[in-house]
């Protein structure tokens, strides 16, 4: 018997290929680095990815607060501009108002001594400021009266825009809106 515990069934061959080059031992060592680079750049998309995540909340966050702030600059704006229409419409009724004091001056030197005015009213109109209305009453007076009102007031650039007159006994009731007449 034989001291060998193991034979060796193995058969010499010859029609074996050769062995690989050496530069074949590389490969391995390809894959491991592709491996880690893989990792490399995975690991960093991730750390991007997160990143932009990030910055996407903190962009939709300023995105809302500036939203919020335009909002109420267009609130602001909405109010200021109504203030404005406002203050364009006063000036306007201001540009329309003129003193009436002349016109109830020229209206009382237009009256003869033995003529009395009872009741002398002069409104302004909220959609047309500049036109005024006339409402008087005449006692003891005539048409001739109304004629030199008239005239009195035409002095003073106005023009009688629809006039209506009525007589009861001695009292004339004289109305009328007056026209500011421009240069």
């Amino acid at each position: 018997m034989s001291d060998y515990i193991c034979h060796d069934f193995k058969t010499p061959r010859n029609d074996t290929s050769k062995r690989l080059p050496d530069t074949f031992k590389a490969v391995p060592l390809f894959f491991y680095l592709t491996l880690a680079g893989s990792a490399y750049f995975m690991t960093m998309d991730w750390m991007s990815y997160k990143r932009a995540q990030e910055l996407k909340v903190e962009a939709e966050a300023r995105k809302t607060e500036l939203d919020d702030a335009a909002k109420k600059l267009i609130d602001e704006k909405s109010v200021l501009d109504n203030e404005t229409a406002k203050a364009g419409l006063l000036a306007k009724w201001m540009e329309g108002a003129r003193n009436v004091q002349p016109i109830t001056t020229a209206i009382a030197r237009a009256m003869p001594p033995e003529v009395r005015l009872s009741d002398l009213s002069i409104e302004r109109s909220e959609q047309v400021p500049s036109n005024l209305s006339l409402s008087l009453r005449i006692n003891g007076g005539s048409a001739a009266e109304v004629g030199l009102i008239e005239t009195g007031l035409s002095r003073l650039q106005y023009r009688s825009f629809s006039p209506q007159q009525s007589k009861n006994e001695e009292v004339i009731e004289y109305r009328s809106t007056l026209v500011r007449q421009e240069q």
